[in-house]
């Protein structure tokens, strides 16, 4: 029983990949179309911006973390400065984000950014 409805074991498949989900975990989308756990992610999960990828749980694990920045999602390994490549998080002194003009940028690339831009600016008055 799934749903409320009866199911022979070899019936009970993922819509995606057919494998047989008799006994193991899965879960439904708003359609009540049924998935093993692994193509329902990459099916619905948010997309990395920087890859592409969809952010999924790693193997053996049910939970996921993602990174949100200028409304863009990220794979931890991914939130990077756009400038240097420097990996940026929430700890440690300049490995933090500071975003100029819609760009994920680390302390050191912003800045220099905003001295460029002043630099531009005086010299264009």
């Amino acid at each position: 029983m799934a749903m409320g409805k009866a199911y022979h074991p070899r019936c009970f498949t993922c819509v995606v990949c057919g494998c047989c989900l008799d006994g193991v975990p899965f879960t439904v989308d708003a359609t009540s179309q049924i998935h093993c756990i692994e193509d329902f992610h990459r099916k619905f999960a948010p997309r990395c911006s920087l890859c592409g990828q969809p952010i999924m749980p790693e193997p053996g694990q049910e939970e996921t973390v993602r990174i949100v920045a200028l409304d863009r999602s990220f794979h931890v390994n991914c939130y990077v400065c756009e400038d240097c490549g420097l990996l940026l998080s929430s700890e440690g002194e300049g490995r933090g984000c500071y975003p100029l003009d819609g760009h994920i940028l680390c302390k050191s690339c912003s800045a220099r950014r905003i001295q460029d831009l002043s630099a531009k600016i005086s010299t264009d008055c």
